[in-house]
């Protein structure tokens, strides 16, 4: 399924509060200094109430991803995202910012309305990859860590 048929309202349909849903439906920066302050100040909206929300949606979540076709590498980054979540999100202590920061850059991807819109083609995901970059930059030392207690192996290269 290409990534433009998820309901572009799914994440208003989980509960997430309604400052959160501003923040990704926001099609500007709002005049922010870059992405990264743009996932910081996502990041500072996810509540545990959110993340719990956003659990609702995994199957959503996986169909999505599976459904990016032009980017293996982005597929593979969101997989490993949606793991961190599953794995370590979900079953762990709430609020760590790993954990806020990984589900504000699922939820961006998942959520239909983008800067780019998903279904424009060659770049309609170009602006999903630069969140996805900046909260693995950002974290690679908790996920490699995460990654490596579970048993795995870090993907080859660094972010």
């Amino acid at each position: 399924m290409p990534p433009s048929t998820i309901p572009c309202k799914a994440t208003q349909n989980a509960s997430i509060s309604e400052a959160l849903n501003q923040h990704l439906s926001s099609n500007s920066h709002d005049g922010m200094p870059g992405v990264a302050s743009y996932v910081e100040r996502g990041a500072a909206l996810v509540t545990p109430e959110a993340i719990t929300a956003f659990a609702q949606l995994r199957p959503q979540l996986h169909q999505k991803i599976e459904g990016v076709k032009d980017s293996g590498l982005l597929r593979d980054r969101l997989q490993l995202l949606a793991l961190f979540f599953d794995e370590a999100v979900v079953k762990g202590p709430p609020g760590a910012p790993a954990h806020r920061e990984v589900t504000f850059a699922l939820l961006y991807f998942l959520k239909g309305f983008d800067c780019i819109p998903d279904n424009v083609p060659e770049v309609g995901l170009l602006d999903d990859a630069m969140i996805v970059q900046v909260v693995l930059q950002q974290h690679a030392a908790t996920l490699r860590a995460h990654g490596q207690r579970q048993g795995r192996t870090w993907p080859g290269g660094e972010f």
